[in-house]
């Protein structure tokens, strides 16, 4: 399950990133994922997309991992580029729009590669807990949420195993034109589906072993003190969030 060789789960290693407490990772992504849908300004997304990249440089976590996401997701960056010359957008504003979903495709992998799937329901769990007063089943909540992010990692993974396993067998998908791609991609995309819910069962199957019950509020055995590094990329972060105000003449 925590395969270092496994795309899309987390990667067991000593880095700042792995040992940020698992709120703060939420909040600083909440906050992040805010900033990119508010503003089109080429310099705070610039600053989140060197954030992500420095991110990812201290999670330790082998580039390539993260670079396989980007090359899987080509065929939507193209789509991008071809929308926005269609709808007439400037260059600039297409650049953005392409640090955009970069970002949000790389900040899910850190979070991926870097939280455990417990400390990720430990994580959304505590921050859900503000809500707790409309009396919400919280840790169920929580544990359909950390399924629902890591799903698609996990489905990339797989879909791209699938393809090299048809390689393999004789169907050497590199020689394919577009359009037989899209058909490729439907017909082994049910089998796809299948094994990634079969492997996002088994990650409910190990936490259940680990006497983690969705149906009562998880007691954590690990104590996620808030640090010095903690700290500093929330305060980042919330620059970030000031930068977006005075550009915006809020303040």
């Amino acid at each position: 399950m925590y395969s270092r060789n496994s795309f899309g789960s987390y990667y067991p290693v000593d880095s700042t990133i792995h040992r940020l407490n698992p709120v703060i990772k939420l909040i600083n992504f909440i906050i992040v994922c805010l900033l990119l849908i508010l503003t089109n300004s080429v310099y705070i997304n610039s600053f989140i997309f060197i954030l992500v990249i420095v991110m990812m440089l201290l999670s330790f976590v082998p580039f390539k991992y993260y670079f396989n996401t980007f090359y899987s997701l080509r065929y939507v960056y193209i789509l991008i580029a071809f929308i926005c010359a269609y709808f007439d957008k400037t260059l600039t504003l297409s650049l953005v729009y392409m640090m955009k979903l970069i970002s949000v495709v790389e900040y899910l992998n850190i979070l991926a590669y870097t939280t455990s799937p417990s400390e990720s329901i430990y994580g959304i769990e505590k921050f859900l807990s503000f809500f707790n007063f409309l009396y919400l089943p919280v840790s169920k909540i929580a544990f359909k949420i950390n399924s629902f992010l890591r799903f698609f990692p996990l489905y990339f993974g797989t879909f791209n195993k699938a393809l090299k396993a048809s390689a393999s067998r004789g169907v050497d998908y590199t020689d394919y034109n577009i359009l037989k791609r899209i058909v490729l991609f439907f017909s082994i995309n049910k089998n796809v589906l299948y094994l990634t819910r079969r492997k996002n069962k088994e990650i409910k199957t190990c936490s259940e072993l680990r006497l983690y019950d969705i149906k009562q509020y998880r007691t954590n055995y690990r104590t996620n003190k808030l640090g010095f590094y903690d700290i500093f990329f929330l305060l980042f972060h919330l620059l970030l969030v000031l930068s977006y105000m005075v550009d915006g003449g809020l303040i």
